[in-house]
C-alpha cells in the first residue's frame, strides 16, 4: 500500500503548491486548513505522516502535533513553517512532538527526498528482529519517571526544582550527573546536584539519565566499563569537534548524539552477555578494522546501529540522534538527512576507540573528514588535545 501524507496549513495557496509538488509521487494525499479538519481526517483515515504549519488560527501546529502524538503515536510528525520561534521549535524537537522542522520557503525536491528518506528509515527500523528484541524481552528498561518528568518540563516550560529534588533522591543518577559535570570537559568541581544540573542543562541531564538507566540493567564488568568510557569520551570529542574545530554550536536537538550513538551495544551486551563479551574480546585483538556489523549480523541477527536506532526511536529521542545511531558507521549512506551530524559522530566514535587503544572497531573516518572539509590528520589532533587536557580512562 502507498503511504499517506496529511498536509495542514491555513493558507490555501500553500496547500495547492504542495499538492502540485507531490502530485506525481506514489502517496495518498490529504489536505486540511486547520487542526479541526486535520483531526477529522485522521479519525477517518490512517495517516503515515503529517506535515503541519506552526502558526495557525485557533489551534497552533505545535498543539495539533501534540494531540497527534498522543492519539496517533505511529504517525510521523513534521513541521513545515516560516514561523521561526526557536524556543517553540526546540520544545517540539526535544520532546519529539516533531521529528523535523523545515523552514518555508521549501525546495520541492529536497522536501520530497526528506519524506522518502524518513519513510525508508521507519520501515528499516520495523525489521522483524529489531522489534523482537525491543518488544518481546522483559529486561529492556522502561524509562524512569524522572526521565519522563524532565521531558514534560521541557515541553511545558515548567520549573526544575522538583526535578533536582528527585535527582538528589536517586544515588546512581546523582553520582553519574556529578561525574559528568566534574569531568575535565566541564571541569565544574562541584558536589552540588543543583549546580551540576544548571551547568549541564536539562537536555544533557535527561540524556545522562537515559544512559544511566541502560547501564543499571547491566552487571558490572570490564565490558560495561569499556562501553561507558567510549560513550563518555565520544561525547566529549563530539562537542570539541563542533565547538573548537567546526566553530559551530551543537544544536539542542543533537545534544545527545555523541553520548547515545552506540547504545545498541549495551542492549546486545544485555541480550547476549557471554556471546557479546567473547565477540568483543576476539575483535579487539585484530590489528586493523574489520566489518564488525557483518559479524554482528551473523552472530546476533542484528547489528548494534540498527538496534540502537530502534530503541532511541521507541523512546522518542529526537530524530537526528536516531539517525546518528543508525548510520554512525555508514556516513556515506544516501538516506541520511543530517549528514553533518552523522559525520561528526562518525569521527567522534573513531577517536574515542583510538584513545582507548582499540583500532579494530572502526576504519579511519576519511569520508567524514572530507565531507566536513577538515584536515586529514584531524583525529591525531583531537587525540593530542584529549590527552593533553589530562583526560583519564575512567
Amino acid at each position: 500500500m502507498s503511504k499517506s501524507i496529511l498536509f495542514v496549513d491555513d493558507e490555501i495557496n500553500i496547500l495547492k503548491a504542495l499538492n502540485r509538488a507531490f502530485l506525481d509521487e506514489d502517496y495518498e494525499l490529504f489536505f486540511a486548513q486547520n487542526a479541526e479538519e486535520a483531526l477529522k481526517i485522521m479519525e477517518e483515515n490512517y495517516i503515515n505522516l503529517i506535515v503541519a504549519d506552526m502558526r495557525m488560527p485557533s489551534v497552533s501546529g505545535f498543539e495539533l502535533l501534540k494531540i497527534v502524538k498522543q492519539r496517533y503515536p505511529g504517525t510521523i510528525r513534521i513541521i513545515l513553517s516560516g514561523y521561526a520561534d526557536e524556543n517553540l521549535v526546540f520544545r517540539a524537537l526535544q520532546t519529539n512532538i516533531a521529528k523535523l522542522y523545515i523552514l518555508k520557503p521549501w525546495d520541492n525536491e529536497r522536501l520530497k527526498q526528506i519524506i522518502k528518506n524518513i519513510f525508508e528509515l521507519e520501515d528499516l527500523m520495523k525489521a522483524k528482529k529489531c522489534l523482537e528484541i525491543v518488544n518481546n524481552i522483559d529486561y529492556i528498561p522502561t524509562l524512569k519517571n524522572l526521565y519522563l518528568k524532565i521531558t514534560k518540563t521541557i515541553e511545558e516550560e515548567l520549573g526544575i526544582d522538583n526535578i533536582i529534588s528527585a535527582i538528589e533522591e536517586d544515588p546512581a543518577i546523582s553520582s553519574k550527573i556529578l561525574q559528568v559535570a566534574n569531568s575535565a570537559f566541564y571541569n565544574l568541581k562541584t558536589a552540588s546536584v543543583k549546580q551540576a544540573v544548571v551547568c549541564l542543562g536539562l537536555v544533557n541531564v535527561r540524556n545522562i539519565i537515559l544512559n544511566t538507566t541502560i547501564f543499571e540493567c547491566l552487571q558490572d564488568g570490564s565490558t560495561k566499563s569499556l562501553l561507558w568510557q567510549h560513550a563518555n569520551i565520544a561525547n566529549n570529542v563530539f562537542y570539541y569537534l563542533y565547538d573548537n574545530i567546526m566553530k559551530k554550536r551543537v544544536h539542542d536537538s543533537y545534544a545527545s548524539a555523541g553520548l547515545l550513538h552506540g547504545i545498541g551495544q549495551l542492549i546486545l551486551l544485555k541480550t547476549y552477555p557471554k556471546k557479546y563479551i567473547e565477540y568483543l574480546s576476539v575483535i579487539k585483538e585484530e590489528k586493523g578494522p574489520i566489518d564488525h556489523q557483518k559479524f554482528e549480523l551473523e552472530l546476533f541477527g542484528i547489528s548494534h546501529p540498527e538496534l540502537g536506532a530502534v530503541l532511541l526511536n521507541w523512546w522518542d529521542i529526537p530524530y537526528p540522534v536516531v539517525e546518528a545511531a543508525l548510520f554512525h558507521h555508514q556516513p556515506y549512506d544516501e538516506r541520511i538527512i543530517h549528514k553533518e551530524l552523522v559525520c561528526a559522530v562518525n569521527i567522534a566514535c573513531y577517536c574515542a576507540w583510538d584513545i582507548l587503544g582499540i583500532h579494530s572497531l572502526q576504519e579511519y573516518p576519511l569520508y567524514s573528514i572530507k565531507y566536513l572539509n577538515l584536515d586529514e590528520y584531524i583525529c591525531e589532533e583531537i587525540k593530542a588535545w584529549f590527552l593533553n587536557n589530562h583526560y583519564k580512562k575512567e
